[in-house]
């Protein structure tokens, strides 16, 4: 999906950033991973600073309201920062009247909560199954220093707060999981009900899909005793094979002590899984084509066992842009260091309605972004015509006075 920001003239896209860590335009800072690129001219944003909001209040200066620009031509004087003395090339909150700025260095360290104004009003509160007080949608920066309630992880980015409670953070993506999950291909015979702790009396509970304690919050059927965590609950990307009748799903590491239904070793690694079947296959051991065509690629993938060596960057299938695993096989051209997963390649035989669901939710959650950037379009459009109309209005009272004016000195 194609980004139009202020700060650029051409459209930006997300993309693959190379291994080099070029930096950012805003901040100066190298991306390792994905960023928003102008194929055009090389223009690098961070999706963090591209979210930054176009104006807000900040205590530095409560005098007046903050804009954000962008302009590196200007003297070294205009882009001095007016906290640290430093003067920064990239974004800026400026106040016209006082001549005022601060760097996104500056800001990012004295704003924790920075409310994302680019949803509207309605959207930014939510009331979550999980906690007593509601919750207001913010953009955390990088030293927040929070973790998330559901999985524990640190917060950075959009994130629901607790303005009551300093401490209960969500990630927006663990806000967004049911309080019940039914019909879960881990467990499709009974409902999965969430909890804040273990249910069982000695406070532990372990995954039955990985095995694997579980940290936080977890997924529990009272009926079964089954029980998930957060990472397991939302694999959702499976493998069609021949070797067993149902999807497959792939574990990067667990805790099993079940022998690979193939070459009789423990599956510990890399293991695809059906978890009803307690049936487990070494990803080595399932028999691919050495080479495919993928629709989306014009050159040959070669099957590959890795592609990213230890200590490097992520690496993300070109097709789901999920991350690929270092120890997951995949398909590869190495002439454009083009990677999908296995299951991708797979899925143009045999759709995932997991995965077909999931770009449904993404695809509605795109034509939202749309639908509220349409309508403040609409709203400044309104406001414009109601300006001319009101200054037509009062160019016709002042055509009528003149016209009342010579008629009396006639």
């Amino acid at each position: 999906m194609e980004v139009h920001h202020f700060s650029h003239e051409h459209p930006l896209i997300l993309d693959r950033v190379d291994d080099s860590g070029e930096t950012c335009n805003a901040c100066s800072r190298p991306i390792f991973d994905q960023g928003l690129a102008c194929s055009s001219c090389g223009f690098l944003l961070h999706v963090k600073c591209a979210m930054l909001p176009r104006k807000l209040s900040h205590h530095l200066h409560p005098q007046h309201p903050l804009t954000l620009v962008f302009d590196p031509s200007q003297d070294s004087e205009s882009l001095k920062c007016s906290v640290s003395g430093m003067t920064h090339p990239g974004f800026r909150y400026r106040c016209n009247e006082c001549k005022y700025n601060i760097d996104v260095h500056c800001f990012s360290k004295n704003q924790m909560l920075i409310p994302d104004v680019s949803l509207e009003k309605e959207t930014r509160k939510l009331q979550h199954f999980s906690h007593n007080h509601p919750l207001r949608l913010s953009y955390l920066a990088n030293q927040s220093e929070r973790n998330c309630y559901f999985c524990r992880l640190p917060v950075s980015g959009p994130a629901y707060c607790c303005t009551e409670c300093r401490d209960f953070t969500l990630h927006k993506s663990c806000s967004q999981l049911p309080q019940c999950f039914k019909e879960h291909p881990f467990h499709p015979s009974h409902t999965l009900r969430f909890l804040h702790q273990s249910p069982y009396l000695s406070n532990k509970s372990l995954c039955d899909a990985c095995q694997k304690p579980i940290v936080g919050v977890e997924y529990h059927c009272n009926i079964c005793e089954f029980d998930l965590d957060l990472t397991c609950l939302s694999i959702s990307s499976s493998l069609r094979h021949k070797i067993h009748s149902h999807p497959l799903y792939y574990f990067e590491d667990t805790k099993l002590d079940i022998p690979c239904a193939s070459c009789k070793e423990k599956c510990r690694e890399s293991v695809y899984r059906c978890v009803p079947c307690n049936y487990n296959v070494h990803s080595t051991c399932l028999q691919f084509p050495k080479t495919v065509k993928h629709k989306h690629h014009q050159h040959t993938l070669t099957l590959m066992d890795s592609v990213i060596k230890e200590g490097s960057v992520l690496c993300f299938c070109e097709s789901c842009k999920k991350r690929i695993s270092q120890k997951q096989r995949i398909y590869y051209c190495t002439e454009c260091k083009y990677g999908v997963h296995l299951e991708c390649v797979a899925a143009e035989d045999y759709p995932d309605p997991g995965r077909l669901h999931e770009e449904i939710l993404n695809s509605q959650a795109e034509a939202e972004v749309l639908v509220n950037k349409l309508k403040q379009e609409v709203n400044s459009l309104l406001e414009q015509l109601q300006a001319v109309a009101g200054r037509q209005s009062s160019i016709s009272d002042l055509q009528s006075k003149l016209q009342d004016t010579l008629k009396a000195r006639a």
